[in-house]
């Protein structure tokens, strides 16, 4: 009995994860899926027993086990985990380091359709200019009194909490 409990749950925990899984089209609609593999540039699916090969430019998103994957406006050649979405939006994006293969993660900002690279040379400055809007975060940010470099999601979040109390 006990046996036939844990297998029955185990399929209910498969049959939930395997729910959670879709693409939305470019026309808006979601389309429920197994999602066989993905990278940042390709994705592949299986939608009732037929498989279908996906890159950004031809769907908005995708959402694997609860994490969301989208394709940006101005970039249809990643595809973006969103971390935070808002007035300014916080995503990485997943490549491989050009010497040794090994797995890297981008950190990008978004706000008014422009992307920010954070991976480069002068993160902080680039934060700074995206922030310049809400004066008392950007004199936080800038005298680096309340939040460092590593606290990007926590400065995304009090950015979009201050231009909501704008508006």
């Amino acid at each position: 009995m006990k046996c036939k409990l844990l297998l029955f749950s185990l399929f209910l925990m498969t049959n939930a994860f395997s729910q959670s899984n879709y693409y939305i089209s470019k026309s808006n609609d979601t389309i429920r899926c197994e999602i066989i593999w993905f990278t940042s540039k390709k994705l592949k699916v299986n939608v009732n027993g037929e498989d279908k090969k996906f890159s950004p430019k031809d769907i908005m998103s995708f959402n694997f086990r609860g994490n969301k994957f989208v394709s940006l406006m101005n970039d249809y050649n990643n595809f973006y985990k969103e971390i935070i979405s808002g007035k300014l939006s916080f995503y990485n994006v997943f490549g491989n380091n050009a010497y040794d293969g090994s797995s890297i993660i981008f950190p990008i900002m978004v706000k008014d359709d422009k992307i920010v690279w954070l991976n480069v040379i002068n993160p902080k400055e680039r934060i700074a200019k995206l922030i310049s809007d809400c004066p008392e975060l950007y004199n936080e940010w800038v005298e680096g009194s309340k939040y460092s470099l590593k606290e990007k999601e926590a400065i995304v979040n009090a950015y979009n909490e201050c231009v909501s109390k704008k508006h």
